[in-house]
């Protein structure tokens, strides 16, 4: 395994003693910090030049320093964490396709002189001028997104991109790197594991290899709303669940990792884990508990079995390109930047509990991510001995005296509008509007029952009086066809009992005349 550079300048009095006190409560288990995180990812925004098909962000422009006067105040409370920082982490979407980056990377270079801006690519964009930039800055690391070892693979799933391209790109910063005989930036590679690619992962590690990366991280991958939506199917065709594809990606990585382990500074994995566990499948040789994704982890001891406590947590701010500011990129958020400041949030109650759930073992109920990380649940750190407390204790209590002379001026704000504060004290007011919102729509909601009920009550009563007219209705039609059918009777009984009485009146006439008409006899 290759070693990695150092790079911590000797006058960095700040830097040194918040991570010696970072160190100090991590081991302590405190929930409360006083020393700053050591790791600020920041998500810039979703815009990208490519349309990669497992991509899970949500394409909808969102740009956390858009508009500009909200940018400006952000970048500069990002600015006061600096001091502290071991990695500022960007990624977008793809950075070099978002134009607020070059901001970001001049603020950096005015006030860090040690190695401290890292960026997540897709390679796409970097040119000459970019190269030489990331080397002279210098940056501390560059990861790049390359899920294939083959071209034709690789175009399918980076649509837009061609893998010759990429590759050229990332031999122009190696270059570069050469030239000013410097090993920053160290170069990275990330790979999606999907059924389509997980077999070219021994070629890729030799790809890799061969082009002088330092790093590679091993993730799978992650289906939710906005890639399923955009790709249907998209579970289907490239999520490993079929229990024999699953036993072929632990062949395949079981065999890839003997070989090319040592050819790397380390070779991260996250989510492989739970894939296997869920099989029976030996997962030991992954060593996820000691090379998982923690960011800035290395001056924690891992011991044997690597984090019995994730240090995310005690570590880590990761901010969203919506304003969620989250403990670990894995995890729930734990408030918004557009509504709380950073250094607020830091020992938020959010935060604080966060940290309270994990050193109890309870990962699910701190909002960590089951997909990844629920091999986790229940597990708790051994007690320290006594007398390693004891020193621990004696030299936070030394630390924190000394932590106020070398706390750095916060950055004036004097020249700048307060459109942030304004926009805060809108977030502010969210939940009470949000409040009277919901007690309006009560109201509605009941006097439009009333009203429902009401009207339901006379329709009832409608139908009640039209139901008994229409027996009414029915009754009168009743008697009436009887008093009808009672007429034609009587008429035809009439009719009967008239003609024997005209034929007796017929006679008795005929005879009458006849009486009247005969001559007496003579």
């Amino acid at each position: 395994m290759r070693a990695s550079p150092n790079p911590v300048q000797p006058d960095d009095a700040v830097y040194r003693e918040n991570l010696r006190l970072n160190q100090v409560e991590y081991y302590l288990e405190h929930i409360h910090l006083l020393s700053q995180p050591r790791c600020l990812g920041i998500v810039l925004g979703n815009a990208c030049n490519l349309r990669c098909v497992h991509c899970y962000q949500a394409k909808n422009s969102d740009n956390l320093l858009r508009p500009a006067a909200i940018g400006r105040e952000l970048r500069r409370e990002f600015m006061a964490m600096y001091p502290y920082l071991d990695t500022l982490r960007i990624q977008g979407g793809e950075v070099f396709a978002i134009p607020e980056f070059q901001d970001l990377v001049d603020d950096v270079a005015s006030v860090a002189a040690r190695p401290l801006l890292s960026i997540s690519t897709n390679g796409t964009l970097i040119d000459d001028v970019w190269a030489e930039r990331m080397v002279r800055t210098p940056f501390r690391a560059v990861t790049v997104s390359i899920d294939a070892a083959h071209a034709n693979t690789f175009a399918r799933l980076r649509r837009g991109a061609d893998l010759a391209t990429v590759l050229a790109n990332v031999a122009r910063v190696q270059e570069w790197k050469r030239r000013l005989e410097t090993a920053w930036p160290t170069l990275n590679s990330f790979f999606v594991i999907l059924r389509s690619n997980f077999r070219e992962i021994p070629d890729y590690l030799e790809l890799m290899s061969e082009l002088g990366i330092d790093e590679v991280a091993l993730q799978t991958m992650e289906v939710n709303r906005e890639n399923s939506s955009r790709e249907p199917g998209l579970e289907q065709r490239e999520a490993i669940l079929d229990p024999a594809e699953v036993q072929e990606v632990h062949s395949v990585l079981k065999s890839a990792f003997a070989r090319y382990r040592g050819a790397f500074q380390m070779i991260r994995v996250s989510g492989v884990r739970v894939l296997f566990d869920a099989q029976g499948l030996d997962s030991s040789f992954l060593e996820e508990e000691q090379c998982g994704l923690y960011p800035e982890s290395g001056v924690f001891d891992r011991g044997r079995d690597g984090f019995a406590l994730c240090p995310n947590p005690w570590t880590t701010l990761f901010v969203a390109e919506n304003g969620n500011v989250h403990l670990c990129f894995l995890s729930e958020p734990i408030g918004n930047l557009y509504e709380t400041p950073l250094s607020r949030l830091w020992n938020s109650p959010a935060a604080v509990a966060k940290r309270s759930d994990i050193i109890a073992g309870r990962y699910a109920a701190s909002g960590c991510s089951q997909r990844w990380c629920s091999w986790r649940e229940g597990n708790r750190r051994a007690p320290s001995d006594g007398k390693r407390i004891r020193q621990l204790l004696a030299e936070f209590g030394e630390m924190r005296r000394r932590a106020a002379s070398l706390l750095p001026d916060a950055p004036s704000t004097a020249r700048y509008p307060s459109a942030l504060p304004a926009l805060r004290r809108l977030f502010t007011s969210k939940d009470r509007r949000i409040a009277e919102l919901e007690c309006l729509f009560r109201q509605l909601c009941d006097t439009n029952t009333a009203i429902h009920e009401n009207g339901r009550r006379y329709i009832d009563e409608l139908e009640q009086r039209i139901e008994a007219l229409q027996t009414h209705a029915n009754h009168l039609e009743a008697k009436t066809e009887k008093a009808v059918a009672d007429f034609h009777a009587i008429q035809d009984e009439f009719q009967r009992l008239r003609r024997p009485l005209s034929m007796r009146a017929a006679h008795q006439m005929v005879a009458l005349w006849a009486r009247m008409t005969r001559q007496p006899k003579r």
